[in-house]
């Protein structure tokens, strides 16, 4: 079992905020129970070689945010415990007792006392709400065209994250993410680093019709070659290629890099597959090769399907509605 207490020096991010972030996502996430005492400074300071300065900042903040307590000569100990629904429902019903009984003090009537919290609750409703949405995807071309079908969405505020810098550093998708939108292939893992798994959104990818109906009509013998910016998207295409194309000759795809000799690639090729938007992947020169090619280009992309993007909608909707309400 790894450590639960560990910090990336090469990181741009503080120390003691890799620390802050661990510990309360652990907290969060039951891996330390209220009640249970921390390393104290010291030990913190020894066991991840840090300056006790550090280790202290990084407890002060956590008790500021409720998450731990301070008990004089005793030590640091979990201070959190998630709410009960019951015990929401209590403080809410003690709160709106005690304004009822302010506003009747006023000597407004009930009739009245309805229309002004109908009046505010709509004020409330009519206020810019709106979902923070992070999306992940091991490749930037899939994360790219996953991102660019939600644009559309209103009221949705869109981060997008390629999965090696969640698994770099996962408390990047901090608790203000409303949702996380991501494929199956990886949801396994994503719900391994998140506190909230009801916050995971799966969705699944397909070739464009477009990029499809052109890899159908490659015909048997065809020099074909795979160009793109990373590995993954690359092994997608070759995939896709060796499932919808008959009896091609699909040559190793050549990943974009700025040492890579595009121009005797394409050399014999009747047929090249390259991302969306290739330009922004590859060098001026690359770019410029692929624009002179006299074979032909297939412009390739990976996008959520109609369930996928409907089940989405409907998710955001109903989180506005919680938040509205």
């Amino acid at each position: 079992m790894e450590p639960i207490y560990k910090v990336d020096p090469t990181l741009n991010i503080p120390i003691y905020q890799q620390l802050v972030d661990i510990i309360r996502t652990a907290v969060k996430r039951g891996e330390l129970e209220s009640g249970q005492k921390l390393p104290t400074v010291q030990e913190m300071s020894e066991e991840l070689s840090v300056a006790r300065g550090t280790i202290k900042r990084a407890y002060d903040e956590l008790e500021r945010e409720g998450i731990v307590e301070k008990a004089q000569g005793s030590g640091t100990f979990v201070k959190y415990q998630p709410a009960s629904s019951g015990s929401r429902k209590e403080q809410a019903m003690a709160a709106i007792d005690a304004l009822l009984k302010q506003l009747e003090d006023m000597g407004l009537s009930a009739a009245e006392i309805n229309i002004f919290l109908n009046l505010k609750l709509r004020e409330w409703a009519e206020q810019d709400a709106y979902i923070k949405v992070a999306v992940v995807e091991c490749n930037p071309e899939n994360l790219s065209q996953m991102s660019e079908q939600l644009r559309h969405i209103p009221q949705v505020e869109l981060h997008s994250f390629l999965l090696e810098s969640i698994q770099q550093y996962p408390y990047k998708l901090g608790e203000d993410f409303d949702l996380i939108v991501v494929t199956a292939t990886h949801a396994e893992y994503m719900e391994s680093v998140l506190p909230v798994k009801k916050r995971i959104a799966q969705v699944a990818l397909r070739p464009s019709t477009r990029c499809l109906s052109h890899i159908i009509k490659l015909h048997s013998g065809m020099k074909v070659g795979i160009m793109g910016y990373s590995r993954r998207f690359c092994e997608l295409l070759h995939q896709t290629c060796e499932s919808y194309a008959e009896d091609v000759l699909l040559d190793e795809a050549l990943v974009f890099a700025p040492e890579t000799d595009v121009e005797a690639y394409l050399k014999g090729k009747d047929a090249v597959l390259v991302p969306k938007f290739y330009e922004q992947y590859c060098s001026a020169s690359a770019a410029d090769a692929l624009r002179r090619f006299d074979g032909e280009l297939i412009y390739c992309y990976y996008e959520m399907d109609e369930g996928s993007i409907l089940y989405l909608e409907t998710k955001i909707k109903r989180l506005l509605e919680e938040k509205t309400i």
